[in-house]
């Protein structure tokens, strides 16, 4: 998929710079353009991915007087950066932005801007901050999401409680292999490197990486799929659905070298079986324990799911398992499936991604307004 990235503030321009990061499974970047916007020069130094002509320096002063935004110098140089794009460059647009965050008050404005000058659908991927972020980012943060909801064509949502105490349990587990001497820096599943990361920005590549994963589908690989599902049936399953998240799980295989000793394993009832169980076990994972916010998914309008691995590895039959299970439980009509099978050469697991959209609301979202609705 063909996507245009606008990062806003600290959060969004880390989250932009985190997505069109090269990893190490896809290098592939020419149809992801970035964009972002911060009143932080520093933030704004930091982001290593993303061209410097396309990072856009927001003075603090401005962001009180949001009537005067499309006025301003900054906004009217985004502007100029949007219309030097070529018409059909890209499928769709994503503003990313933490809901706390000031620079939130740019959405509508931006929002009306791409509305002028491109034909595309525009989508945002938002953070809820973390109880430890203060009360007053979390009121704020509800007052922003319903301001947001009206104007896009729907809402990412990714709970930063969630996926903090993730990360942090994560790098613990990280800390104590580093006393043992099996590590000395944190790896992310499904990178080829080991780098110091803090929390956020770990939680930064979980999103990076979902993001990645549904925009590859549909690109051309070595493996034919048995079932394609492309950048048009991703963008008919999350246009004008509101709320959306993703749910994704993933399961490292053995090396290559114990791939060919165990494939005649796998021929067999035994081994067949097993590689069927592993997918519907991914699926529930990504469901109900590593999905971007936790849901009612029995709720949702539409769903999508993807499975990814070498080709040996993915189970037709755990695939119509998992497609029956979420096509039964859902509210809506709709469910879109395909698979990405990927030369073992170039990827050692086997992964499960699970989108649902039209979702009237989301646990956390929901428990905000219960907290903190008379607050507003």
């Amino acid at each position: 998929m063909r996507l245009l990235i606008i990062g806003l503030g600290t959060a969004g321009s880390k989250i932009a710079d985190a997505i069109v990061r090269p990893s190490g499974s896809s290098s592939r970047c020419s149809d992801l353009h970035a964009i972002t916007v911060d009143n932080d020069p520093d933030v704004l130094e930091h982001l290593n991915y993303i061209d410097e002509e396309a990072k856009f320096y927001f003075p603090k002063d401005n962001i009180d007087n949001p009537e005067l935004l499309t006025t301003r110098f900054t906004i009217d140089e985004v502007k100029s950066k949007l219309k030097g794009f070529d018409v059909g460059t890209h499928d769709a647009i994503l503003l990313c932005a933490g809901l706390g965050g000031g620079l939130v008050n740019l959405v509508p404005h931006l929002v009306s801007i791409i509305r002028e000058t491109m034909y595309e659908p525009v989508f945002s991927l938002v953070t809820i901050p973390a109880e430890e972020e203060g009360e007053t980012r979390l009121i704020q943060a509800m007052k922003n999401l319903q301001m947001i909801r009206p104007l896009v064509d729907g809402v990412i949502i990714f709970d930063n409680q969630l996926w903090l105490d993730k990360a942090r349990g994560e790098m613990q587990d990280t800390l104590m292999q580093k006393e043992t001497g099996l590590s000395e820096k944190f790896w992310l599943p499904g990178t080829s490197e080991k780098e110091n990361l803090g929390p956020f920005d770990l939680v930064n590549r979980h999103i990076a990486r979902r993001i990645r994963i549904l925009i590859n589908a549909g690109e051309i690989q070595k493996g034919a799929p048995q079932t394609v599902l492309d950048s048009r049936e991703i963008l008919n399953t999350i246009t004008g659905m509101s709320l959306i998240t993703i749910g994704y799980a993933e399961e490292e295989l053995p090396d290559s070298g114990k791939i060919s000793i165990l494939r005649q394993r796998n021929e067999s009832r035994v081994g067949r079986q097993e590689r069927a169980a592993r997918i519907v076990k991914l699926a529930e994972r990504a469901v109900f324990r590593e999905i971007s916010a936790y849901c009612d998914f029995t709720t949702a309008k539409k769903a999508l799911i993807l499975l990814s691995g070498p080709e040996d590895e993915l189970s037709m039959k755990g695939y119509m398992a998992v497609r029956k299970w979420i096509d039964e439980s859902i509210d809506g009509f709709e469910m879109r499936s395909g698979d990405n099978p990927v030369s073992a050469r170039y990827m050692n697991h086997v992964s499960v991604l699970i989108l649902f959209s039209g979702l009237p609301t989301v646990t956390r979202v929901q428990d905000l307004y219960e907290r903190f609705g008379k607050k507003e």
